[in-house]
C-alpha cells in the first residue's frame, strides 16, 4: 500500500503508541528530529496542526516550560512539512521490552 492511499484512521493505528504518548506530553528523546516526525504523522489527520498545538503545549507545561511553546514557530515548520510518514523503526525505542532485572532472575532461580 502507498502512503498516499493510507487513510487516516490506519494511520493513527500505526502510530498509536506514539501519539498517545506526545498527547500525554511523555514522549521521550523529543528533540527536532522526532518533533518533525511526529508533526509529519498528525499532517496526515483531520485538526492535525491543532493536535500539533495541544501536543507541545501539553510536553512543555508537563515539563515545567510552558514558555518554550511558541504557536508561531511550530506554524513556520507546520506549513514547510513535507509529509513523508517516519518509519517506525525511528520510535523504535518506544517498542522495546524492558530486560528483566536482576532482582526478578534471581528471584525465580529460588522459587
Amino acid at each position: 500500500m502507498h502512503e498516499h492511499t493510507i487513510s487516516s484512521q490506519e494511520i493513527e493505528r500505526r502510530y498509536e503508541h506514539v501519539l498517545t504518548l506526545f498527547f500525554a506530553g511523555r514522549l521521550p528523546r523529543l528533540n527536532h528530529a522526532r518533533h518533525i516526525a511526529v508533526a509529519n504523522i498528525l499532517r496526515h489527520l483531520p485538526h492535525g496542526r491543532e493536535l500539533m498545538h495541544l501536543g507541545l503545549q501539553i510536553t512543555a507545561t508537563r515539563a515545567g516550560v510552558p514558555e518554550k511553546y511558541s504557536r508561531e514557530i511550530t506554524d513556520n515548520y507546520w506549513d514547510r512539512l513535507d509529509m513523508t510518514l517516519p518509519d517506525l523503526a525511528e520510535f523504535a525505542d518506544l517498542f522495546e521490552v524492558p530486560s528483566k532485572t536482576p532482582y526478578a532472575s534471581a528471584n525465580r532461580d529460588h522459587q
